[in-house]
């Protein structure tokens, strides 16, 4: 699984570079799934459905991120 935010010697770090491959990631895979999921049930193709990938991708890592957050400091992995 990959930590957002770690624990650093009692501080709280956000590591950014695995958010960027988180965002990326999800929208990715959501795009993907929202467009094959529309296909299938509708048997058409519009192409305007890629566009819901990227909102829940980042909405999605958006609110894991605060949930990072908010998480105490001592319930973080340690960074090393």
């Amino acid at each position: 699984m990959i930590s957002l935010v770690g624990n650093r010697m009692g501080r709280r770090e956000i590591r950014w570079g695995y958010v960027l491959l988180a965002a990326l990631l999800s929208t990715i895979l959501a795009g993907l799934a929202a467009a094959g999921l529309y296909a299938l049930l509708t048997q058409e193709w519009n192409p305007l459905v890629l566009l819901v990938g990227p909102v829940v991708g980042l909405v999605g890592t958006g609110l894991t991120l605060l949930v990072a957050l908010r998480t105490p400091v001592q319930r973080l992995p340690m960074l090393y």
